[in-house]
């Protein structure tokens, strides 16, 4: 189980977007994608700490035909390493809101699948060795 509860970044992310300057912007962008994408992850039981674990977490939802949500946590994440790396264009407000809300889409979502499923909120679960939507 995890201490750190991932909600409290996505708090953080709409308290930078209140702001409306650049580097709150895209920090409010990166924050955004954090917040649901560590609840993903650890609802998908996903332990391991690779650069892959973005793409990894992705895939267990589009294998568990929940191809949108997956969809989704991609669209954040490019907005998320736009707003992190691309210094040759502004991130407007609106573009920072626009992630607000699909972050709110996302975590909406996540929510309505942890009732629905066993899924378990841990970090101890590997991906190459087990199902983390059927643990043993």
């Amino acid at each position: 189980m995890t201490v750190f509860d991932p909600d409290e970044v996505l708090a953080v992310a709409r308290h930078l977007w209140t702001r409306n300057d650049e580097a709150s912007n895209r920090s409010a962008v990166s924050r955004a994608y954090y917040g649901v994408f560590l609840r993903a992850r650890d609802m998908a039981g996903i332990s391991e700490r690779h650069p892959m674990v973005h793409q990894w977490t992705q895939e267990h939802y589009e294998r568990d035909g929940q191809k949108g949500l997956a969809k989704r946590l991609s669209a954040l994440r490019r907005s998320r390493n736009y707003a992190d790396y691309s210094t040759e264009r502004h991130v407007t407000r609106k573009e920072a809101e626009a992630a607000m809300n699909l972050s709110q889409q996302v975590r909406a979502e996540l929510r309505a699948l942890a009732g629905r499923r066993q899924y378990r909120d841990s970090s101890k679960v590997s991906v190459e060795k087990s199902d983390p939507v059927n643990p043993p």
